[in-house]
């Protein structure tokens, strides 16, 4: 009876992380992008309606990143979106440390690499550049 429980267990819990898993094209290709050298940590997915006015970023999230580690942050675009992913990342002090929107010449980077200088919670801003509507994904890479 306990072998049969077991059995029925395993199957359950193996259905549920097989159909947990997504299959975002748009995630798998930003993924890809990153590089060879990259080791994946975390995506972000973003979709926003168009600002009233542009302003603050209104995509943010917290991430801890460590000391003496090189990090990749590669934006990608929706096919489909208006906008173009811009990407800031804010420390604890709220000090802009990165940016992937240069405002001297206009270019938005599709990816950026950091090496951290001090360990801690980090704030990543994401929108779209002049407030505009889309859809983008984010993905955080450890570079090795």
């Amino acid at each position: 009876m306990k072998k049969y429980f077991f059995t029925i267990l395993l199957l359950l819990a193996g259905g549920v992380m097989i159909h947990g898993q997504t299959s975002d094209p748009l995630v798998s290709s930003c993924v890809m992008n990153a590089g060879p050298n990259s080791k994946y940590l975390k995506d972000f997915r973003i979709q926003l309606g168009k600002a009233p006015a542009s302003g603050d970023f209104r995509y943010k999230a917290q991430m801890s990143l460590w000391k003496n580690t090189k990090y990749k942050f590669t934006q990608c675009n929706a096919d489909d979106s208006k906008g173009k992913l811009v990407l800031s990342v804010r420390d604890d002090a709220n000090k802009i440390v990165l940016s992937s929107f240069d405002q001297k010449s206009g270019k938005i980077y599709s990816y950026i690499e950091f090496i951290c200088n001090k360990s801690g919670i980090y704030t990543l801003n994401y929108d779209f550049l002049d407030g505009q509507k889309g859809s983008a994904v984010g993905v955080v890479s450890m570079v090795r």
